[in-house]
């Protein structure tokens, strides 16, 4: 049985395709936020594949502190959205618009609660509120940011 790494890849790549993203194959469910921050970053709502194990390589991409707990990643050449990330975790959200796929389905929709009422998905897709999107997430970071403090403090 091959492991995740023998598995098949999806390569894409930015605009300019000097930032190239390889993510298994397998890799097909969107997740769509329409948070204020993203609607700002995109001009609307942002779709992204939820793979922690992609690779992302390029002598372009940067990375800007969008927020306390959250990183974005850019091509600094042409512009392309290529990733969100918490600074304290393993979780990636990739960009969906950096490939060629016509497998991809919306699985899921985040802050549902301040999607604006001049778009809506028709896509049977879970949905998850702002109160939802706390819960879950907030305990998360905090408990990061608590083990990050201890191990801070033993060295």
């Amino acid at each position: 049985m091959p492991s995740d790494d023998d598995s098949p890849q999806r390569t894409g790549h930015c605009l300019c395709g000097i930032v190239i993203v390889s993510v298994p194959a397998r890799a097909n469910d969107i997740g769509v936020c329409h948070c204020a921050m993203c609607r700002r970053w995109n001009s609307g709502p942002w779709m992204s594949l939820q793979v922690p194990e992609a690779k992302v390589s390029g002598a372009t991409l940067k990375i800007f502190r969008s927020s306390g707990f959250a990183e974005r990643g850019f091509c600094s050449n042409c512009g392309t959205h290529i990733f969100h990330r918490p600074v304290d975790g393993p979780e990636l959200a990739i960009s969906a618009g950096l490939f060629k796929a016509r497998d991809f389905y919306i699985a899921r929709e985040i802050f549902s609660d301040v999607n604006p009422a001049f778009y809506h998905f028709v896509a049977n897709s879970e949905k998850q509120s702002s109160a939802s999107m706390i819960h879950e997430w907030l305990p998360r970071l905090a408990w990061r940011r608590i083990k990050g403090l201890l191990g801070r403090s033993k060295s």
